[in-house]
């Protein structure tokens, strides 16, 4: 337990009600409650947290990172330390899946904090949400204009027998709109091509705010000279990742993308397992192996992709490659140098020829060390 006379306030943030556990290092003394989620309410138990604390003592406030989490930090301020708890690396209690409520939640990030186990969230800074929320409107407006199209595909594939090939490209969508159809699936089909239209003219606004974004942005400019990553694949990139300075390691960064492999370790066993999956960002893992199909035709990863192709198949030797190009981007982003595609030269192996070539090379290598 901590040596100290904070009063610690483990919160679950909720819309409605927050559920909160007080306790007071000094005394020991702990209690729970729930109170509706009103600026009003936050800042009346903070300060009457605030009049009770020792002197010498702080009021601390941890709350998991979920929804809501910037502007209760704004509201605090200095009458408290935010702490904001990862949730998602705590180890599970045992039969948590059966019993789970918001008291156990609060005492659960309590524990763990007095323990000096508690795993911290990165509290993304303002500009970075900006632009994160900037990224991830264009993401939706390509998931809804992907799932419209599908709508269409679909309803052509089980009413008709037309032709689908090319049906997105200019000449496609002529021939869309000559298609006999029902009146009543002729007009929907407008009205689903009316959508498409309007979210592709929002779709070009974004990307627009992204080039101007772009042409700001250095970082941005130095992911870009990767083959197969461009303006908006390097401005989304950048965005999930966040500060470079987060992630100590390129093998931290891979983990937060999902690409790690799996690996279970017990005294001298250890499985590996698969692939990719885990982490905690979908959409980067999304985007870089998305982009991999321009990535495999660098000279830089080329042998390493054909070599994990021929042993592992298409699918494993994709995800290696996006592990690849987040080396490169980890290196680039924390020693600010430019992406080189060039492979690495190795060093070349001595070749030896039967007999006389091994003892040739051994006393070679007796009078070298003399």
């Amino acid at each position: 337990m901590h040596e100290s006379k904070d009063i610690i306030l483990a919160v679950d943030y909720h819309a409605e009600n927050i559920e909160f556990r007080w306790f007071n290092t000094a005394d020991g003394e702990e209690r729970t409650g729930k109170y509706p989620t009103t600026r009003e309410n936050v800042l009346r138990q903070v300060e009457e947290a605030a009049c009770e604390v020792a002197p010498g003592g702080r009021v601390v406030w941890i709350m998991e990172s979920t929804t809501g989490w910037a502007r209760v930090k704004e509201l605090l301020g200095d009458r408290a330390e935010f702490v904001l708890a990862n949730v998602l690396e705590m180890p599970l209690p045992p039969k948590a899946r059966r019993r789970k409520t918001d008291k156990i939640d609060t005492g659960r990030l309590l524990r763990e904090y007095l323990n000096g186990h508690l795993p911290r969230s990165f509290q993304t800074p303002l500009w970075w949400r900006q632009v994160r929320r900037l990224v991830n409107c264009r993401q939706d407006l390509v998931e809804r204009q992907t799932a419209l199209k599908n709508w269409i595909t679909s309803l052509l594939h089980h009413e008709t027998w037309q032709d689908r090939a090319n049906l997105w490209s200019a000449t496609g969508q002529t021939r869309l709109r000559a298609m006999a159809l029902p009146e009543s699936d002729r007009q929907l089909v407008t009205w689903k091509l009316e959508q498409l239209a309007h979210l592709e003219q929002q779709r070009l606004e974004l990307e627009k705010r992204m080039q101007v974004l772009y042409q700001a942005w250095p970082e941005a400019q130095a992911v870009d000279q990767i083959r197969g990553i461009g303006l908006v694949t390097a401005v989304s990139v950048l965005a999930h990742i966040g500060p470079i300075q987060r992630f100590a390691t390129p093998e931290d960064l891979i983990s937060y993308a999902g690409l790690a492999p799996g690996v279970r370790n017990s005294d001298q066993t250890r499985h590996h397992g698969r692939l990719g999956g885990g982490g905690t960002d979908e959409h980067l893992r999304y985007l870089l192996i998305e982009a991999t199909q321009w990535l495999c035709q660098i000279p830089r990863y080329r042998p390493t992709y054909e070599r994990v192709l021929a042993k592992r198949g298409k699918k494993v030797a994709r995800v290696v490659l996006a592990r690849l190009a987040l080396r490169s981007i980890h290196k680039m982003l924390r020693d600010r140098v430019r992406f080189n595609p060039t492979p690495r030269p190795r060093p070349a192996r001595p070749t030896f020829t039967g007999k006389a070539g091994r003892r040739g090379a051994v006393a070679a290598a007796a009078g070298g060390s003399r």
